[in-house]
């Protein structure tokens, strides 16, 4: 899916989902022909999970820390 996509699903915005992304919060994308990325459906349950830590207290570099590679 698209970051636009992604964005609707998860809530965020475009930007938010490229700062993790830029943070090593998001595992590398895939690029397709035209430049745009392309996520898996698993990236919707990662940022839920990046979205409840960050609400419970935790930091960027904890949460980080706790993902799955």
């Amino acid at each position: 899916m698209r970051i636009g996509e992604l964005a609707k699903r998860s809530g965020l915005t475009t930007s938010t989902i490229r700062f993790y992304e830029s943070k090593g919060l998001l595992n590398a994308v895939s690029r397709q022909e035209n430049g745009y990325r392309a996520y898996p459906l698993e990236a919707v349950a990662v940022l839920a999970i990046i979205t409840n830590a960050q609400q419970t207290g935790f930091s960027l570099d904890e949460i980080k820390q706790i993902l799955p590679d």
